[in-house]
C-alpha cells in the first residue's frame, strides 16, 4: 500500500471531497447535452414531417393534373400534329411543371410541350420501368428520380394513363418535374444556418439536396444504402443523434421520415459541430470556473493541513514510547477539538496498559491451569495420540499411546518406542511390510492429512493389533512444521465383531445360492454335484460325502464325494445304520451329529479310521429330512479342529433340509419321467396294433359300399361302420403323431411357399368328404418359411374340428390374410360354440370342449388341436381360439411371414 503522511493524506482528502462536485458537473454537461441534442433533434424531426406534408401534395397536384388532362379527348387522337401545341399551351398555363409529354401504347413519343427541344426523332420510353407499369397496372406511376434526355438533367415524372373507350390504356401522359425546380419550392423553408434538407425516392436517390445544389446524378446515389434512410422509405421515421454523411463526410445529426402515401423520404441534417456550438461554449466556462476553485481549495487545505498535523506528530512520539514499554509517557494537546479527545483518550489508554500487564500476567496463570487441565483430558483419551519431531523422533505420547508401546514413562520415549512405530513392527492389513514413506508418522511429517488407515502392530506383549491410524501435520502460526500427529484406535475387537456379522451374511447368501442352485435342477447326480459345490463353498469343508438312505435295508449308499481318498470311498460305499461310524449314527438317531477332534478320543472306531486314514479331526453329519423321512446323510469333514456352535448347527441343519428336499425332488422326476416313458410306450404299441384291423374294416366297408346290392338297412349300417373307422384312423395317425413329438419340438422340413395355395388345397380335399359348404377368402399371397405338410394337416385338423360341431349344411368360413408382418388363418364355424371356463384347455390333449349333454356333444376326443398347438408354436407362431356360446367358434393361428425369398427353399430346423 502507498505510504503517505498526514500532512499529503490531508491534502489528498481536501481533493476529494471536490471530486463529487466534479462529478456533479460533468452529470449536468451530459445532462445539458443530452438534452440540446434531443432538443435539436426534435426541431430536425418537424421540419422533416412539414417538407414531407408539402412533397406528398406536390406529388398529389401532379397526380391530380395528369387524371385531369389525361381525359382530355383531344389526347387519344395521338396526333402530333395537334399535340404539341395543345400540350405546349397546356404546359405554358401550369407553370409548376417542366414539361408535358404524350407516349402511343408502344412507347414512341405522340406530343411534346417543351419548346426547347426538337420534334423530331420522337423519343420512344417504352423500355423505362415507370412506362411499363403504367401500361401493366393501367393506373398513374411515380418514377425514380430519373437523368432526363431532353434536357439533360434530373427530374422525376408523374406518368398516367390515357384510356380508351374500352377502359383499357392507350397511352401515357407524362408530367415532367425537374428536380432543380422542385428544390427552389423548398428552399424558402425556415432551415437554420448550415442546415440540409433532401428528398430520396423509393430507392433511396436523392431528387435534392439543399446543402449541394449542384448535385450530380452519381452523387444522387449516396445515400442509397443508408439504414436510416431505408427505414424511413419502408414507413418508419428514424433519428440520429451522431452519423457520418455518406454525401459530405461530416459528423451530422437529422432526421428522416416517410412522404405520406407515397414510398418517398425526406431527410433533415445539420453538421453535429455546429449544432453543439453553444453548449460546448457553455462547458469550458463551467470548467474554468471549477478549475479556480479547485486550486483556491489546495491552498487551503495545505494551511490546514499543517496546522493538524503538529499534534499528530506529537502524539506519534508518544505511541513509539508507550510501544517500548515507557507506560509513564504523556501528552497535552490543547486545540479544543477532537485532537485534543484523541490525546485526552490516549493518556487513559496508557493508563489502562499499566493495568492491562498485571491483568495478562494474571492470564498467564490460569492458561498453565488449563493447560493442565488440557493435559488431563488427553490422558483420559482412549485412543493412543503420538506427537513425533520433525527429524522423526517421539516428542510425546498419551497414557494409552505408552500403554500401546509397552512404555512407563514419557522418559522412555525416543530411539526405541520411534523405531516400534515407524519400522518392522507396523504391516498391511494382510501382513505384508509397509514402506519407509507408507508409515503413519513419515506421512504426517510429510504434511499429509490422512483418516482410517489400517495396520498391523505387532505389539510388545507379542500379540498383533489392527488399528486405525489418523494423522495431520502440526504447524505454527507461521505455517511451519513443528510436529506429525497421529491418533491411534485399536479395532481388533470391533473388526471381529464385522468378520462375524459378515460370515453370517455370508451364510445367509450362500443359503440363498444353494436354493436358487437346487431349484432349478432335476437330475439326481447334478443335485449331488451341486450339494457338494455348494457345501465346500458355503461350509469350508475339507472333505464332503453324501450318501443316500434306504430305511427298509437300514443301509446308505454312498451317492458322491469331495477330496475323500480312494480307500475311505471305498470303505465308505456302503455304511449300515448300525455302523461304528459318525455318518451311520446321524442316521440312526436322525440328529446332527457333531466331533470337534476326532483324534482326541470318544469318536465312534471308523470316524477315529477316517481320521486316520484322510487326516481329517473336525466332523459333522447332517441327516437329510424330507416330509418327516430320511433321504440321506450329508457328513464334511475338516482337517483343523472346528468348535461348531448353535448357531453353526443351525445353519447345518437348513442347508439340510435344503438339500433333503431337492434329492427328493429328482426321485419324484425320475418316477415321473419314467411314467412318462411307459406311457409313450403304450400309445406307440396300441398306435401300432388299431393300425391294421382299422384299415382292413374300412377298406371292406368302402368295398362293400362300392360293390354290392345292398339294402337301405344294410347301406346305413355300412356307411356307419366305414364312417366310424375313418375317425378311428384318424385318431391311430393322431395317436402316431403324438408319439412322434412327444419328446420335444419337431424337426422341421422348412420351404418358402405361399399359403394361400395351401389353404385352397386343402379346402377342395376337405369339400369332397362333408356335405358343409367351405367358404375360402384367400385373395393375397402370403409368403412363409415352414415345412408344408405339417402346415397341412393343421388346416386339415382345423377344419375337421370345424365340421364336427356344424350343424348338417351349415358352412363353414376358411380365411387367410395378412395382418402386419405376419400371416393369419381362420376357420369360423356355425357351431354352439365354447363356454369361456373351457377355452384355456381346448388345445390340451384329449380334451372335449363341450360338457357333455351340451347341444352339439359327440363324445369323441381327439388330439388334432392338441397337435395343431404343436406345430403352429415348434414353427415360432401362436394358435387362439375366439367364441361365443350360441354364435360359432373361430380357430385361428398366425406365422411370421418371410420377407423375401431365400437362396434355398429347403432347410432342417430344429
Amino acid at each position: 500500500m502507498l505510504q503517505l503522511r498526514i500532512h499529503a493524506k490531508l491534502l489528498v482528502a481536501f481533493v476529494l471531497v471536490l471530486l463529487p462536485v466534479l462529478g456533479l458537473l460533468v452529470v449536468d454537461l451530459l445532462s445539458d447535452l443530452h438534452r440540446t441534442r434531443e432538443d435539436i433533434l426534435h426541431v430536425q424531426f418537424m421540419t422533416a414531417q412539414a417538407v414531407a406534408g408539402q412533397a406528398s401534395e406536390t406529388l398529389d397536384a401532379a397526380m391530380s393534373f395528369g387524371w385531369a388532362v389525361s381525359k382530355d379527348p383531344l389526347l387519344r387522337t395521338l396526333d402530333p400534329q395537334q399535340l404539341d401545341s395543345h400540350l405546349k399551351e397546356l404546359a405554358a398555363q401550369s407553370p409548376l411543371y417542366d414539361s408535358v409529354a404524350v407516349f402511343d401504347a408502344t412507347g414512341i413519343n405522340r406530343g411534346w410541350s417543351n419548346p426547347t427541344s426538337p420534334d423530331e426523332p420522337r423519343l420512344w420510353i417504352g423500355d423505362r420501368p415507370y412506362f411499363q407499369k403504367v401500361m401493366t397496372t393501367n393506373a398513374p406511376v411515380i418514377s425514380e428520380v430519373l437523368e432526363l434526355r431532353r434536357p439533360i438533367r434530373t427530374g422525376l415524372l408523374v406518368s398516367t394513363p390515357v384510356r380508351g373507350p374500352d377502359g383499357k390504356p392507350i397511352a401515357v401522359f407524362n408530367v415532367v418535374l425537374r428536380t432543380d425546380l422542385l428544390e427552389q419550392r423548398y428552399v424558402g423553408a425556415r432551415l437554420q444556418p448550415g442546415q440540409a434538407l433532401f428528398l430520396a425516392d423509393q430507392n433511396g436517390r436523392l431528387a435534392f439536396h439543399t446543402g449541394l445544389p449542384e448535385l450530380s446524378f452519381e452523387q444522387s446515389n449516396a445515400y442509397a444504402h443508408f439504414e436510416p434512410l431505408r427505414i424511413a422509405l419502408r414507413g418508419m421515421p428514424s433519428r440520429l443523434s451522431r452519423f457520418t454523411s455518406p454525401l459530405q463526410g461530416d459528423e451530422r445529426l437529422g432526421a428522416f421520415v416517410p412522404v405520406p402515401r407515397y414510398p418517398w423520404a425526406v431527410g433533415v441534417t445539420i453538421p453535429y459541430d455546429l449544432a453543439m456550438a453553444p453548449l460546448y461554449e457553455r462547458a469550458r466556462t463551467r470548467l474554468v470556473a471549477f478549475g479556480g476553485i479547485l486550486l483556491l481549495s489546495i491552498l487551503l487545505a495545505a494551511v490546514l493541513a499543517r496546522f493538524f498535523t503538529r499534534p499528530v506528530r506529537q502524539l506519534q512520539i508518544a505511541s513509539k514510547a508507550l510501544g517500548r514499554g515507557e507506560m509513564h509517557r504523556r501528552v497535552h494537546i490543547s486545540t479544543g477539538d477532537e485532537l485534543e479527545d484523541l490525546g485526552t483518550t490516549f493518556n487513559e489508554m496508557a493508563t489502562r496498559l499499566s493495568q492491562r500487564q498485571v491483568e495478562v500476567e494474571t492470564l498467564r496463570a490460569q492458561a498453565e491451569h488449563q493447560a493442565q487441565q488440557l493435559a488431563a483430558i488427553i490422558a483420559s483419551v482412549p485412543d493412543a495420540i503420538f506427537l513425533a519431531n520433525p527429524d522423526g523422533q517421539l516428542a510425546d505420547a498419551n497414557p494409552a499411546g505408552l500403554r500401546l508401546l509397552g512404555l512407563g514413562d514419557r522418559a522412555e520415549l525416543g530411539g526405541a518406542s520411534s523405531m516400534a512405530l515407524q519400522l518392522q513392527n507396523l504391516r498391511h492389513p494382510d501382513g505384508h511390510p509397509m514402506a519407509p514413506e507408507e508409515l503413519p508418522i513419515h506421512r504426517a511429517l510429510a504434511g499429509e492429512t490422512f483418516t482410517d488407515v489400517e495396520v498391523l502392530l505387532h505389539g510388545p506383549d507379542g500379540q498383533e493389533r489392527l488399528l486405525s491410524v489418523h494423522g495431520a501435520p502440526v504447524r505454527d502460526v507461521s505455517g511451519k512444521l513443528i510436529f506429525g500427529e497421529v491418533v491411534v484406535r485399536d479395532i481388533t475387537r470391533r473388526r471381529r465383531e464385522e468378520e462375524e456379522l459378515a460370515w453370517l451374511l455370508e451364510r445367509e447368501l450362500a443359503l440363498a445360492r444353494i436354493g436358487q442352485a437346487l431349484v432349478s435342477e432335476m437330475e439326481l447326480e447334478r443335485i449331488a454335484r451341486v450339494v457338494i459345490e455348494q457345501s465346500h463353498h458355503a461350509l469350508g469343508a475339507d472333505g464332503i460325502g453324501l450318501w443316500l438312505a434306504d430305511p427298509e435295508r437300514q443301509e446308505l449308499s454312498l451317492l458322491t464325494s469331495h477330496r475323500l481318498t480312494a480307500a475311505a470311498e471305498e470303505g465308505l460305499r456302503r455304511v449300515a445304520f448300525q455302523a461304528p461310524l459318525l455318518t451311520a449314527k446321524a442316521a440312526r438317531e436322525e440328529r446332527i451329529q457333531v466331533i470337534e477332534d476326532a483324534l482326541a478320543g470318544g469318536a465312534p472306531t471308523r470316524s477315529g479310521w477316517l481320521a486316520r486314514e484322510g487326516g481329517y479331526r473336525g466332523m459333522v453329519a447332517v441327516p437329510l429330512h424330507s416330509h418327516e423321512r430320511l433321504v440321506g446323510v450329508m457328513s464334511y469333514f475338516t482337517r483343523e479342529p472346528r468348535p461348531i456352535s448353535s448357531r453353526a448347527l443351525e445353519f447345518h441343519t437348513m442347508v439340510g433340509r435344503l438339500f433333503a428336499v431337492a434329492i427328493e425332488k429328482a426321485r419324484l422326476f425320475q418316477e415321473l419321467r419314467a411314467a412318462l416313458r411307459l406311457r409313450e410306450e403304450f400309445m406307440s404299441a396300441a398306435a401300432h396294433e388299431l393300425k391294421t384291423p382299422v384299415t382292413s374294416i374300412q377298406t371292406w366297408a368302402e368295398l362293400l359300399l362300392n360293390l354290392e346290392v345292398l339294402t337301405p338297412r344294410q347301406q346305413k349300417g355300412l356307411t356307419t361302420i366305414a364312417r366310424n373307422s375313418r375317425r378311428i384312423s384318424r385318431l391311430v395317425e393322431h395317436l402316431f403323431a403324438a408319439v412322434r413329438m412327444a419328446p420335444g419340438p419337431p424337426k422341421l422340413e422348412r420351404q418358402r411357399f405361399e399359403l394361400h395355395t395351401l389353404v385352397r388345397e386343402q379346402a377342395e380335399k376337405f369339400s369332397r368328404t362333408t356335405e358343409n359348404p367351405i367358404h375360402v377368402d384367400a385373395m393375397e399371397a402370403l409368403f412363409i418359411h415352414a415345412e408344408r405338410q405339417l402346415l397341412g394337416e393343421v388346416v386339415a385338423h382345423l377344419l375337421e374340428n370345424a365340421v364336427r360341431y356344424s350343424p348338417p349344411g351349415g358352412p363353414v368360413e376358411l380365411r387367410a390374410r395378412r395382418v402386419g408382418s405376419e400371416a393369419v388363418v381362420s376357420v369360423h364355424d356355425q357351431g354352439p360354440g365354447i363356454p369361456p371356463e373351457r377355452q384355456p384347455h381346448v388345445f390340451e390333449p384329449l380334451y372335449e370342449p363341450l360338457p357333455p349333454g351340451a347341444p352339439g356333444y359327440t363324445g369323441v376326443v381327439h388330439l388334432g388341436l392338441h397337435l395343431s398347438r404343436q406345430i403352429i408354436e415348434a414353427h415360432g407362431g401362436r394358435i387362439w381360439v375366439e367364441s361365443h356360446p350360441g354364435e360359432g367358434s373361430t380357430f385361428c393361428f398366425s406365422l411370421p411371414l418371410s420377407p423375401a425369398p431365400l437362396k434355398e427353399d429347403s432347410h432342417t430346423y430344429s
